[in-house]
């Protein structure tokens, strides 16, 4: 792909927009805008921004096999355990075997859902084999900036207690989303309208 070219030919057809959609009826009113749309500029650049290659770390697998002494299988069926990890992820995990508060700052893409994620199934899946999770309670709440990305991480969450039940594994969790548009009222069906993933929590009953 030539970014050059994509650029100029979507700057084209957004002043053929433009003069579509502001044709005026009289000839020097419409000449008068075309010349305004050459003369002035009315889009920028096109600036280009290159994507650094993140350092690759340990395999998830490998970080689990290293850190628990038990079965870990349970676990693993639910993520892509063998993919290795960013660096970043990796030590966001050794972090969390360390018993270690951590903050991730980083780009676009670079995978930060992973690095707060696979702590908190960590957690769970100690706390599973020491048979703390049938204790009913929340473990970690996730907070986000927009329902958008609430209702994302809400698919990546569902895939992987869907691969966990699929598997037929032992360990399994459940979470629940809440945002601006869940309805206050328990009763209201709104809160049953949507159609439940793998392991999410319904409405609490009254």
């Amino acid at each position: 792909m030539n970014p050059i070219r994509v650029f100029s030919d979507t700057a084209k057809q957004y002043m053929l927009y433009l003069r579509t959609m502001f044709h005026f009826r009289d000839v020097a009113l419409r000449e008068s805008f075309s010349r305004a749309l050459e003369k002035e500029k009315i889009h920028k650049g096109p600036y280009l921004e290159a994507t650094p290659n993140f350092s690759e770390g340990a395999s998830f697998r490998n970080l689990c096999e290293s850190h628990f002494t038990g079965n870990v299988g349970p676990l693993l069926t639910g993520v892509q355990s063998d993919r290795p990890l960013y660096r970043h992820q990796e030590e966001a995990v050794r972090a969390y075997f360390a018993n270690r508060n951590f903050v991730v700052a980083t780009g676009t893409g670079s995978g930060k859902t992973e690095a707060f994620l696979y702590p908190i199934l960590l957690h769970l899946f100690e706390e599973f084999e020491s048979g703390e999770l049938e204790q009913p309670g929340v473990r970690a709440l996730i907070l986000y900036p927009m329902n958008a990305l609430a209702n994302d991480q809400r698919e990546r969450i569902a895939e992987i207690a869907g691969k966990l039940q699929e598997a037929g594994s032992p360990f399994s969790f459940t979470y629940g989303r809440y945002t601006g548009e869940t309805p206050n009222n328990r009763a209201d069906s709104r809160r049953t309208a949507v159609e439940r993933q793998p392991g999410e929590l319904g409405p609490i009953p009254n």
